[in-house]
């Protein structure tokens, strides 16, 4: 499989404006800058080191990780109920269940959107219930990760955002990556003559609202930042603040054998070895085999001018072909 070809498809498609793509393998590191940035209001270039609006990768990189670490620190337990750390959350959810998405909360809240922050916030703890999917269904919520922030907040006493920048961009060497990025060296979203062009500012609603207490998303990366997550991920970068924790994250950690680890999915070849994988609604998608010291990275925005089914079939196929070529 020509892997840079077939990355290549998500541009030819016009499923995306443009494509940040590294596929590591072997010790070397394939790179692929192509496309543009956008099409609307006018065409503009894609630039090396764009930052891109990372959407749900915000989760494995940060949340999950500070998680970790607190597990390494004795502070959490993975079969802790999440309202042992966040009283206010009445639900007998364990961070097994939240991390895993198989915790089976479910409600419908009014209006979300138009919410205050202070007012998403306790709807999203006060008004979801259990349901029978709970351990017995996969259903990928950002519930779920902004649960287990809050939690964290409460742990060590500071919001989400700027504990994972304390805890994880600025100690690991992520110098690009951050929550607050200037607009000019984001990769935009969304456009519409109304609303004009979303240039970093997240394109989530619920992160928009939530803001420094987001845990789902939020975080704006470039490139080189997730090939160096990545290079931890393999042990081939070192760390005080790497979480031993991520030494056993490719195993299916649901009670049932759903395939998903802790904040990951999991994606098996044939050869029967385990891959992480996650994906952010935004045109970002990520595949991790430490043990092959194999991955790849693709960062597109599949959102601009507005959001692109066709991405979805492009990349859910690269993804199985990739896959299949590794087995």
């Amino acid at each position: 499989m020509d892997v840079m070809k077939a990355v290549s498809a998500i541009i030819e498609k016009q499923t995306a404006p443009g494509v940040s793509a590294a596929w590591l393998h072997g010790g070397v590191q394939t790179l692929m800058v192509a496309g543009e940035a956008t099409w609307v209001p006018a065409r503009t270039q894609l630039r090396s080191g764009a930052l891109y609006d990372l959407a749900s990768l915000t989760k494995v990189i940060g949340t999950t990780t500070v998680f970790l670490q607190a597990v390494d620190e004795g502070r959490v337990a993975v079969d802790d109920p999440i309202r042992r750390y966040l009283p206010e959350f009445h639900q007998p959810t364990t961070f097994r269940q939240a991390l895993t998405h198989t915790s089976g909360l479910e409600g419908y809240i009014p209006h979300r959107d138009e919410l205050s922050p202070k007012a998403l916030r306790q709807a999203l703890i006060s008004q979801l219930r259990v349901t029978t999917e709970c351990d017995r269904e996969v259903v990928y919520r950002d519930v779920n990760l902004l649960l287990v922030g809050w939690a964290l907040e409460n742990i060590y006493q500071a919001p989400i955002q700027p504990l994972i920048q304390q805890r994880v961009l600025t100690p690991l060497g992520l110098t690009a990556a951050t929550f607050s990025p200037a607009p000019s060296r984001c990769v935009p979203t969304t456009y519409s003559p109304e609303a004009g062009l979303r240039q970093g500012l997240v394109h989530d609603p619920k992160a928009a609202i939530l803001r420094e207490h987001s845990g789902s998303a939020g975080l704006f990366a470039s490139l080189d930042d997730l090939i160096r997550f990545t290079e931890f991920a393999f042990g081939q970068r070192q760390s005080a603040a790497w979480p031993r924790a991520f030494a056993t994250i490719l195993q299916d950690e649901t009670t049932n054998h759903l395939g998903r680890s802790l904040g990951w999915d999991l994606r098996e070849d044939a050869c029967h070895r385990l891959w992480l994988y996650h994906t952010g609604y935004t045109g970002t998608f990520w595949l991790i085999q430490p043990q092959l010291k194999e991955a790849l990275i693709v960062l597109a925005n599949r959102v601009h001018p507005q959001p692109n089914l066709a991405f979805l079939t492009v990349r859910d196929e690269l993804v199985a072909n990739f896959m299949a070529a590794h087995s």
